[in-house]
């Protein structure tokens, strides 16, 4: 979609899109004042970061894929209980031998600017997420799903089906369909990425209106959309990083819901009129990462990276920053696949330096620095400076220093591989075992920390194609225990998901972080 118009306090905005009918354009003109003077039925969320590219393949964390759900589509959709349900595809079954599946497509889709959706685009938009990760490009949420799915290949049977074949039995292919997004080859194939971050062509229910770089992006109800019609009109995602400013944005009613909310504000809110505060036990895995094979060698001995978790003194900073709301994490898998005996590290700051002496460093470590985004996680520069303080007490030191970046800025560097000794990283919950331990096998771009273990390899090669569930589980155990004994990163905790939302709306929070809002109603009551 382009915008013609321009943008102003309040101002005419013209969007020309593409009939999905018929190949001619239309305008539709829209006359709307600013955020703040929006219809009834319009929902605004708002965010500490931004919506950093209008690309799919370059849509990274969960605030950009919640945005890109209501553009793009999946062949499956993982709802609210974490289950797996039609949505592109109306039905799959595995062939004989448990390496091919069929898949059944949706038929009467059209993409926004008019192509038909059906067996050309999912081998268009599979072989185009393959042939990118093959290249070393970013594939945005298909991270995860490329080694998990495998797809070694796509078979046009007709026009509304297709069979998809993977290196070894996958039973969770169609959880893995669920992360990776069909696209229109017509419009896509051939752009650059520069060209693919302005224009954004999916079949959801929404279509871009406007998009103004660190204020918001609007969207608008895609009048010709295949499914049921969404109830919000349009949708608003502000990108707001004071949380102060996000609270009082919430309770004079210029937003609906405001993410990354701390818990001390939390308290607050609940005696604020027409608000109320949504929190959900969260899979957000935060910890600190380390570069283990990086620029400092020292950071390949594991015994370094065992002292950098003894050193941290974790009572201290869940009562001191989240007000003893939150556990040092043991495990990296989510319930029900964590590890039931694994215990965190302990604060024990002798251990510490005696394995720095025990690993060459008698006198303490020098590292180059650490790096954190700026209101990305709840209380994460905090946290980090707080980090910084008690690795020194053990004598490592950062000769930078804690550095701070905005979320675009940073989210650059984590998918090209740019970063420091330390880092911070905070990896969403998919709640489903192959997934999450994706994270670390070294196939796999969300593998930040460059860690490589050959028999947590093994294991993950044995994961891909197992299907029985109590050997898979036995295999996750194991993994939980080699991470834990290479500490490929400084263990944090798993953080609760709190938001505060306006009482005018139905709105309910998921599990892992992903705000929809297409079938969100909202009251006509005063604020």
């Amino acid at each position: 979609m382009f915008l013609l118009g321009f943008a102003g306090s309040c101002s005419v905005r013209f969007v020309k899109r593409c009939g999905s009918m018929r190949k001619s354009f239309i305008f539709v003109v829209l006359a709307s004042l600013s955020l703040g003077c929006g219809q009834s039925n319009d929902l605004t969320v708002a965010n500490s970061t931004d919506i950093s590219t209008l690309d799919p393949f370059g849509m990274f964390s969960r605030v950009e894929i919640s945005f890109a759900d209501h553009l793009f589509q999946t062949l499956t959709f993982i709802n609210r209980e974490m289950e797996v349900e039609p949505l592109l595809a109306t039905s799959w079954e595995r062939l004989e031998g448990d390496t091919t599946w069929t898949v059944h497509l949706r038929d009467g889709v059209r993409f926004h600017n008019g192509e038909v959706f059906g067996a050309a685009a999912v081998k268009y938009s599979i072989e185009t997420i393959y042939e990118r990760n093959k290249n070393g490009e970013t594939v945005g949420g298909a991270s995860v799903a490329i080694p998990s799915a495998d797809i070694i290949r796509i078979e046009i049977v007709d026009d509304l089906t297709v069979n998809l074949t993977t290196n070894g039995p996958k039973a969770l292919l169609p959880f893995y369909m669920s992360q990776i997004f069909m696209l229109p080859p017509g419009h896509y194939a051939g752009k650059i990425d520069a060209e693919r971050a302005e224009q954004a062509v999916g079949t959801g229910p929404y279509l871009v209106e406007e998009r103004i770089r660190d204020s918001h992006v609007s969207l608008i109800a895609n009048p010709d959309y295949w499914g049921v019609a969404p109830l919000a009109n349009r949708v608003v995602f502000r990108v707001i990083p004071e949380v102060s400013t996000r609270i009082a944005e919430l309770e004079t009613g210029g937003v609906h819901i405001i993410t990354d909310l701390p818990f001390d504000q939390a308290a607050l809110l609940n005696d604020s009129r027409g608000v109320h505060v949504a929190a959900i036990v969260g899979g957000r895995r935060v910890m600190i990462g380390i570069t283990t094979n990086g620029g400092n060698a020292a950071l390949k001995d594991k015994r370094v990276r065992q002292a950098l978790n003894y050193a941290i003194d974790y009572d201290a900073i869940s009562q001191g920053l989240f007000g003893g709301h939150v556990e040092r994490m043991s495990y990296m898998f989510n319930p029900p696949f964590n590890h039931p005996t694994l215990e965190a590290y302990p604060y024990d700051p002798d251990r510490a330096r005696a394995l720095l002496a025990e690993a060459g460093y008698p006198n303490g470590l020098e590292l180059d620095a650490m790096d954190t985004p700026l209101g990305k996680w709840i209380q994460d520069f905090e946290l980090a400076q707080t980090i910084e303080a008690h690795l020194a007490d053990v004598g490592v030191t950062l000769k930078n220093g804690v550095r701070t970046y905005e979320w675009g800025n940073y989210r650059s560097k984590l998918l090209s591989y740019d970063l420091p000794s330390l880092f911070m990283q905070g990896s969403g919950g998919e709640f489903e075992l192959l997934t999450e331990a994706a994270d670390l096998t070294i196939t796999s771009p969300s593998n930040f920390y460059r860690w490589e273990n050959p028999e947590y390899e093994s294991l993950w090669v044995e994961l891909q194609t197992a299907l029985d569930a109590e050997r898979r589980m036995q295999i996750g155990y194991r993994m939980q225990e080699i991470v834990h004994e290479e500490a490929p990163w400084i263990f944090m905790h798993i953080q609760p998901d709190t938001y505060g939302v306006s009482d005018r709306i139905d709105w309910k929070p998921r599990p892992d972080e992903l705000i929809h809002f297409w079938n969100v109603t909202i009251s006509e009551l005063a604020n």
